[in-house]
């Protein structure tokens, strides 16, 4: 067996087998994060309003994305190949999806960056009303600005009953391709690092701040007390960084890999190369969905808050 079959038989049976598997277990994680973030313990911090539309999206995600991969690479099932209508909604809103979770994610972390600044003012902009606003302006902005995609994207023949659908050849091509890149592959991750960086060098300088109250007691109040962090915000701040760090795990091989094929687009490829190439390009989408379907788990592992209340509403849910 070639390497090239070797490489499309693990491709497909890793969406065909693997592709239920995510958006069972994602779609149960989605529905606890959310049962967990609208609690009443939680729901009222700006950060889990962010929270609650990532978990919408990935949901979503499941269903609209990872669902109609599944069924076209494991299954030979692509209805976007035969209809037109079909093929440019999905295209659509599979941009749009992608750069909602990226956005609300970022958003998440400049309210953690906020939060955590030594200026009182700064930390005032950290409302519900504020990132509401932002949210909404966010959906809007990209529901907007991915509309070519809903005129663009053709049904491509590429041989005897072989239909793909694909963005238009030519300029809009290389225009999605460099657009890709640079909104989903380089600046979410490159703006993630930033505020995520940001927010630990604050909380750095808070901790260094830190003086034992004896130092500064005047008898009848304490001058110079720091601000401490209250434990939920510590809490969505560990939440927070572990969806970065997942993010940047998941999503940025897909990017590297688009880069590689921008590079030697020009360079003469055999019919073997193609198909290794394209069966791993469908693999580091496999992996990009991961990312989707694991916040809930790693929520678990790294936050004590998120464990108790998420034990609290199963016993709740199970005493009725």
């Amino acid at each position: 067996m070639s390497s090239s079959a070797i490489i499309f038989y693990v491709q497909r049976n890793a969406f065909r087998f693997g592709g239920p598997l995510l958006i069972t277990i994602g779609s149960i994680g989605c529905i606890l994060n959310l049962m967990v973030f609208t609690n009443d313990t939680l729901r009222k911090n700006p950060c889990t309003i962010c929270f609650r539309a990532v978990n919408i999206v990935d949901f979503i995600y499941f269903y609209l994305g990872l669902l109609l991969t599944t069924l076209a690479v494991g299954y030979d099932i692509d209805p976007s190949a035969t209809s037109i209508v079909f093929c440019r909604f999905r295209y659509y809103i599979a941009l749009v999806l992608a750069c909602w979770e990226a956005s609300y994610i970022i958003l998440a972390a400049i309210d953690r960056t906020l939060v955590t600044s030594c200026n009182a003012g700064t930390r005032k902009l950290s409302t519900r009303r504020l990132i509401r606003i932002s949210v909404i302006s966010i959906t809007i902005f990209w529901l907007l600005f991915h509309i070519h995609a809903l005129i663009f994207t053709q049904i491509l023949q590429y041989g005897p009953n072989f239909f793909v659908c694909y963005y238009q050849p030519g300029t809009y091509t290389e225009f999605m391709t460099f657009s890709s890149l640079l909104l989903n592959g380089t600046l979410p991750p490159l703006f993630m690092g930033i505020f995520g960086l940001w927010t630990v060098r604050n909380i750095r300088k808070v901790n260094r701040g830190i003086r034992p109250a004896s130092l500064t007691n005047t008898g009848n109040m304490t001058i110079g007390r720091p601000r401490i962090f209250r434990s939920k915000d510590q809490q969505l701040i560990r939440m927070l960084f572990m969806n970065i760090i997942s993010y940047i795990i998941f999503k940025c091989p897909v990017t590297i890999f688009l880069i590689y094929i921008q590079i030697t687009q020009n360079n003469g490829k055999s019919t073997e190369q193609n198909i290794i190439e394209q069966s791993v390009i469908q693999l580091t989408y496999f992996w990009y969905f991961i990312d989707n379907s694991i916040s809930c788990y790693t929520n678990l592992i790294v936050s004590k808050t998120f464990r108790t209340e998420l034990k609290r509403i199963l016993l709740n849910v199970c005493s009725l």
